[in-house]
């Protein structure tokens, strides 16, 4: 059987870039220069007959052809990472010690943890648990689960999953509201955001066509955690990622409001030292929580 298939560098250079939204990035993960990775994926365009990025005068972004191709190159990339690691099973042992925002960790990670141990039994992941953003170099952790947008200095930053995110709250908090509501009723409740996340609201006031009437009140919180504490005791609605209300929503402690859905910069990476000779195991680890959050 003969593939037809563009080559491996062009689509390398080219989810790289689309991973990072941005040429200098995929570059550097590459260890190329911007232009040799703008040459691979003009290339690959001309190849394809297909825009994939808008370029813009700061960045990069995908078009809608470019982000499907982009999903799929990525899982396929994946899947040969994986591939080769398993043939190089002498580096597949061993301990991984990984610190993680608590909040994702007990509500998402740890639950699913025992299914990575039996799909990779030689490769221990050794998790603790912490709000503190741990100084990796000196620690001697092998990597940390974090929540952001994706900018740690000096750190190489893998992303799992961005937010998908939609209105959520504790069912006493609407007893007596028709489901689902308007928009327009959804921000006339109390609202809520995390740390920084405050614009969140606006750009899902934005995507229903609705003018929100005044930031300034919406509750803001230290911590998701607390954020989500609100929600639970029916004192405000959150923007919430069903990967992370899913039990909660099943147990009937929180309720869907309204389905519009947004998708958001922050999300989930995985950090870690930049090297040049990664860690297969925690690429593994890497590849088994991207499978996860897309299930």
């Amino acid at each position: 059987m003969v593939r037809h298939m563009p080559p491996l560098n062009q689509l390398r250079a080219f989810e790289a870039a689309a991973r990072h939204e941005s040429i200098k990035k995929g570059a550097e993960e590459l260890c190329v220069t911007p232009a040799a990775v703008s040459h691979q994926i003009k290339a690959l365009e001309l190849a394809l007959n297909t825009s994939l990025f808008r370029r813009k005068t700061r960045k990069i972004v995908l078009t809608a052809e470019g982000r499907e191709l982009s999903d799929q190159v990525g899982k396929a990339l994946d899947a040969l990472e994986d591939a080769a690691a398993q043939a190089r099973k002498h580096d597949l042992t061993g301990t991984l010690k990984i610190t993680i925002a608590p909040f994702f960790g007990n509500r998402w990670l740890l639950p699913r943890l025992p299914d990575f141990h039996e799909k990779h039994p030689g490769i221990e992941i050794k998790p603790s648990l912490s709000f503190d953003y741990v100084d990796l170099e000196k620690s001697g952790f092998d990597a940390a689960v974090r929540y952001g947008a994706g900018s740690w200095d000096g750190l190489t930053s893998t992303i799992i999953c961005n937010d998908c995110i939609r209105p959520v709250c504790a069912p006493q908090l609407v007893a007596g509201f028709p489901l689902p509501l308007t928009a327009r009723n959804v921000l006339d409740l109390n609202l809520a955001c995390a740390g920084r996340w405050r614009e969140d609201w606006t750009a899902w006031a934005d995507a229903a066509g609705v003018q929100i009437k005044e930031t300034s009140n919406i509750t803001e919180y230290e911590s998701r955690a607390f954020m989500f504490d609100a929600a639970l005791s029916g004192n405000a609605v959150i923007l919430a990622d069903l990967r992370m209300t899913a039990a909660d929503e099943a147990a009937g402690r929180l309720v869907e409001l309204n389905p519009l859905k947004i998708n958001r910069p922050q999300g989930i990476y995985v950090v870690s030292e930049e090297t040049p000779n990664p860690d297969l195991r925690l690429n593994l680890f890497i590849n088994w929580l991207k499978h996860e959050a897309d299930a």
